[in-house]
C-alpha cells in the first residue's frame, strides 16, 4: 500500500523558491480539508471564525488569533460550521532556511533541519502570538504583492519567527522513543487511509477494516474516530463523494455508472447522500462546473 496516495501532490512554491502562502474562507456551514501530509512544514493563523483542526493524534477547536505548527509528514484536517472562517496558511521546506555558511545561526537551525528539533503544535503564550502574529502578516503581504525582492522579505520573516520560538524556549526535543511511536501511529493510519482510498469500490464495513488491519471492531471504531475526527462511514462517505465530484468533472459516466465506481449500488441513496454533502444533485454538480468553465473561456 502506497502512503504517497494521501501525499499531497499540490506543489508549493517554486524549485527555486518553495515557499507559498494563501488565504482560505470557508463560506459554507460544512468546510472540510480531509487527512492529508505533506514533507513541507506548514504554519496556520486563524484571522476570523471558529474550526476544528486535528494534527496528529490532537484535536484542537480553534478561533480568530489561533496559531499551529504542522510539521512535516503531520496527518492533519480541518473541518468548520462557522462561515466566517479565513486563516491563512504558510508552507515552506524548514532546510530552505539554512545558511550556506556553517556559522552560529545555521548551528542554532541545525536541529530543527535535522529533526531533533520540531515546531510547536499549537503556540498559547499570548505575548508570544502577539510578536508572531505581525511577521505572519507581513510575509502573507509581500507574498501576496510579489514585489521585488520579496523572497528575501518572505525568508526573512521566517527565520524570525523560528528565532523568536527559539528565543522563548518553544522548540521542543525530538524524544526517540516518542517519535517512533509517533511515527508508528503515523504509518499506521496512513495505511488504513490508503487502503480505503484504493478500495472505495468495494463493500467496505466496520468489520472487514477491523479484520484487515488486525483490530477488535470496538478498538478500530474508537481508534479511527480519535485519529480522524470522523467515524468509519462518515469518513468513507465522505471520499466516495469526493471521487464522485471527480468522476463527475472528468468523465461523461452516467450518475448510475458513478455511483457504482463509488461503491453505491443503490443509486437513489447515492443521489441523496449526495445532495446531503454538496447541496446539490449529481447531475446538477456536473451541469453548475460545466457553465462556470464555459463562463471562464469567454
Amino acid at each position: 500500500m502506497k502512503k504517497q496516495q494521501l501525499l499531497e501532490n499540490k506543489q508549493h512554491g517554486t524549485p527555486a523558491f518553495p515557499f507559498e502562502c494563501f488565504r482560505t474562507k470557508s463560506d459554507t456551514t460544512d468546510f472540510f480539508v480531509p487527512l492529508h501530509w505533506h514533507k513541507k512544514t506548514e504554519i496556520m493563523l486563524i484571522h476570523t471564525g471558529s474550526c476544528e483542526v486535528t494534527i496528529g493524534n490532537e484535536t484542537f477547536s480553534a478561533k480568530s488569533e489561533d496559531l499551529f505548527c504542522i510539521n512535516s509528514e503531520e496527518l492533519h484536517r480541518i473541518s468548520s460550521s462557522d462561515c466566517s472562517l479565513l486563516y491563512s496558511t504558510f508552507i515552506f521546506s524548514v532546510d530552505t532556511l539554512a545558511f550556506s555558511i556553517p556559522d552560529k545561526a545555521q548551528m542554532l537551525l541545525a536541529p530543527l533541519i535535522e529533526n531533533t528539533l520540531r515546531f510547536p503544535t499549537q503556540i498559547t503564550d499570548s505575548a508570544v502570538k502577539q510578536c508572531l502574529s505581525p511577521l505572519l502578516h507581513r510575509i502573507l503581504q509581500v507574498a501576496e504583492q510579489k514585489k521585488a525582492g520579496y523572497e528575501l522579505l518572505v525568508k526573512a520573516g521566517l527565520l524570525q519567527f523560528t528565532a523568536e520560538l527559539l528565543y522563548h524556549g518553544l522548540l521542543l526535543p525530538t524524544d526517540p522513543v516518542s517519535l517512533n511511536a509517533s511515527r508508528y501511529q503515523r504509518e499506521r493510519l496512513k495505511s488504513i487511509l490508503t487502503y480505503l482510498k484504493q478500495h472505495l469500490t468495494e463493500p467496505l464495513t466496520l468489520a472487514s477494516m477491523a479484520n484487515t488491519f488486525h483490530m477488535s471492531e470496538k478498538y478500530f471504531s474508537r481508534y479511527f474516530r480519535n485519529a480522524t475526527g470522523q467515524t468509519f462511514t462518515a469518513y468513507l462517505n465522505t471520499i466516495r463523494v469526493t471521487h464522485a465530484c471527480t468522476l463527475l468533472l472528468e468523465t461523461d459516466h452516467t450518475v448510475l455508472e458513478i455511483a457504482l465506481e463509488c461503491g453505491y449500488e443503490n443509486v437513489s441513496y447515492f443521489i441523496r447522500l449526495f445532495h446531503t454533502f454538496m447541496h446539490c444533485t449529481p447531475l446538477q454538480y456536473r451541469l453548475l462546473h460545466q457553465n462556470n468553465e464555459e463562463t471562464g473561456k469567454k
